[in-house]
This record gives structure tokens, C-alpha cells and sequence, in this order.
């Protein structure tokens, strides 16, 4: 064989079940030597959006979503303004809420969801007023989005999350 790596493509692409004969008669089954297909994991990052709309086809039953979740309005800690109003402020500056990736979630059949790109109105370190706000955000996703609290997490840096093979 002057070119091996010529049949080993050769090899590579043969349909399922298909095989090569060499010249001295040795014949290599295309299942001898390729991997069985497996499914892939999917995972979607929308990031700066307050409309996903143009991702839900690709995005459908997501291993993992990545999406931004900027603003809330939080009761307690937000003196002035509504849900609604925070809402409205966020979309209008292309960006999204829990709620928003909750529900964006719940419309593509995502599996998880990770949210990210907070306002630095939230310290995001590891105080406990930080992480109440986190769980808090978290909690306002997990219902728009029906996803247990185990399938939802709010990012913080360096974090790292293993996606499963399907």
C-alpha cells in the first residue's frame, strides 16, 4: 500500500457494515476498525439577549443552556421599582432576567440551565448576601423553567461543569 492513510479514509467512510479488500486479499470490516456512532451533547450559550427566538430550533433539548440573566428585581433588597419594570429595563438593553432563561429553558427542553452575565450590582463573591442573592435568582429560573433546583445554577468564576455523555 503506497498510501496508507488513503485507506484508512477509505476505511473511515464506509457505511455501516461495508468493508475494503487489499490487493493480498485481506479484507477490514468498516466495524472492526470505526467507533459506533453515539449522540452528541448540546450545549447553547445566548449571551446579551433579550430575544432567543432565533436559536430555539438549534437550541432543542439542550444538554446544558448558558444564558444570560443580568437583572432581576428582588424583594427586600430592591428598594424602587417592580418585576415588570426590571423587565422591561432589561430587554430594553438587550439583556434578560431569570424568568426570561427560565422560560427560554422550559421552550427549548433544556436540561440545565447556567446563568451568567450578572449586573455588578451583584458583588457575585462569597458572602452570604451574595450567595442569598445567587440562590434567589436561581429559585426565580427553576420556576419559569420547571427544572429542579439541581438542573439550575447561577455561574460564578472559574466554575466548571461536567456534561454527561448521552
Amino acid at each position: 500500500v503506497r498510501n496508507p492513510m488513503k485507506v484508512m479514509a477509505m476505511v473511515k467512510n464506509l457505511d455501516v457494515g461495508g468493508s475494503y479488500e487489499f490487493p493480498d486479499g485481506t479484507v477490514v470490516r468498516q466495524e472492526d476498525v470505526v467507533e459506533p456512532p453515539r449522540k452528541g451533547r448540546k450545549v447553547v450559550i445566548c449571551g446579551d439577549t433579550a430575544d432567543c427566538r432565533a436559536l430555539e430550533g438549534l437550541g432543542q433539548d439542550a444538554d446544558v443552556l448558558v444564558h444570560e440573566a443580568t437583572n432581576t428585581f428582588l424583594k427586600g433588597i430592591d428598594k424602587d421599582g417592580t418585576l415588570k419594570g426590571v423587565t422591561r429595563d432589561a430587554k430594553i438593553h438587550g439583556h434578560s432576567t431569570p424568568y426570561m432563561a427560565g422560560e427560554f429553558a422550559k421552550r427549548i427542553n433544556a436540561k440545565k440551565l447556567v446563568m451568567n452575565h450578572f449586573s455588578a450590582r451583584y458583588k457575585g463573591d462569597q458572602s452570604v448576601e451574595s450567595m442569598t442573592i445567587m440562590t434567589r435568582m436561581e429559585r426565580q429560573a427553576i420556576k419559569a423553567s420547571g427544572l429542579d433546583e439541581e438542573s439550575v445554577a447561577a455561574a460564578w468564576d472559574f466554575m466548571v461543569l461536567p456534561v454527561a455523555r448521552n
